[in-house]
This record gives C-alpha cells, sequence and structure tokens, in this order.
C-alpha cells in the first residue's frame, strides 16, 4: 500500500535542507539515541502512538532537491504491525517556501486477514500517522531555521 502526505514550510529550501542535515535528532520528532521513536496519530485530542525503530538514510541532493531515506518498523509485537518504506523529499516551492513530502510504502501483516483489515480500517491510520509525522517535521524544521 502505498502512502504520502506533503506541507509547506514558509523557510528556503537551503535553510530547510541546512536542518535536515544537522542530524535526524534535531528535526525527527521524539528521536532517542537507539533510534527508537514513536509514531501515531490522535483521536479525539488522545494521542495513540506506537513504539517504532527508526532508519534513516543519508540525504541525497539533486540540485535543490533532497530527498533522504527512510523507514521504520515496531519494536514489539513486529509480526502485528507493517514495515513503511520510503523517503523524505524537499523540494523548493519559490524562494521562500518548501513542500516537505513524505511518502512510502507497506504491506499490511497477517495476510489475507491483514488485507481486508487495512482496507477497512488501518490505511487511514497509516495515512493520518504520515500525515501527523510530516505536519511534525515541518515544525521542527520551521522551528529550528534562524531567520537573520
Amino acid at each position: 500500500m502505498y502512502i504520502q502526505h506533503s506541507v509547506h514550510i514558509q523557510r528556503p529550501i537551503g535553510e530547510c535542507t541546512e536542518v535536515l542535515e544537522r542530524g535526524s535528532r534535531t528535526w525527527f520528532p521524539r528521536l532517542r539515541p537507539d533510534q527508537k521513536s514513536e509514531v501515531g496519530l490522535r483521536v479525539a485530542g488522545v494521542s495513540l502512538r506506537k513504539r517504532v525503530t527508526v532508519e534513516l538514510g543519508e540525504p541525497e541532493k539533486q540540485g535543490d532537491w533532497t530527498n533522504l531515506p527512510i523507514s521504520w518498523k515496531a519494536t514489539f509485537p513486529e509480526r502485528l504491525f507493517p514495515v513503511l518504506t520510503g523517503h523524505l523529499e524537499l523540494v523548493p516551492v519559490d524562494k521562500d517556501e518548501t513542500r516537505l513530502t513524505i511518502s512510502g510504502m507497506y504491506q499490511p501483516p497477517l495476510g489475507r486477514l491483514g488485507g481486508v483489515i487495512d482496507d477497512a480500517v488501518m490505511h487511514n491510520v497509516a495515512e493520518a500517522t504520515v500525515r501527523e509525522l510530516a505536519e511534525e517535521i515541518a515544525l521542527q524544521l520551521g522551528a529550528e531555521v534562524k531567520v537573520n
């Protein structure tokens, strides 16, 4: 299953990329030194999160664009949750605005039953999780940038 979410950051691409290159602990929400974090969503004001192991590749630049491989998997019980593999992308919209996109793919666990559950409910949960993560990272990239 494919999911993605984009948000716009009111900062130039160079400033956003600079923050990204400082290291994931400056911009990935709740990331601990052991590369564990929590991802999830908010439902009726209540935060529902799952602990995951995060793997981040090195930022790859092509012109002004930056692409960073990203994946995560549940810490426990691993078999009940999908592994997400994808990318974080920074693209200039104009000289003062950057678009951040998180996209990825996952295979629902539990075979055919997992596919039915994913179709009924879990794909919406996955989309909400990626949306919240993209929005949190955008805030971090924007908050970390110093305006001269």
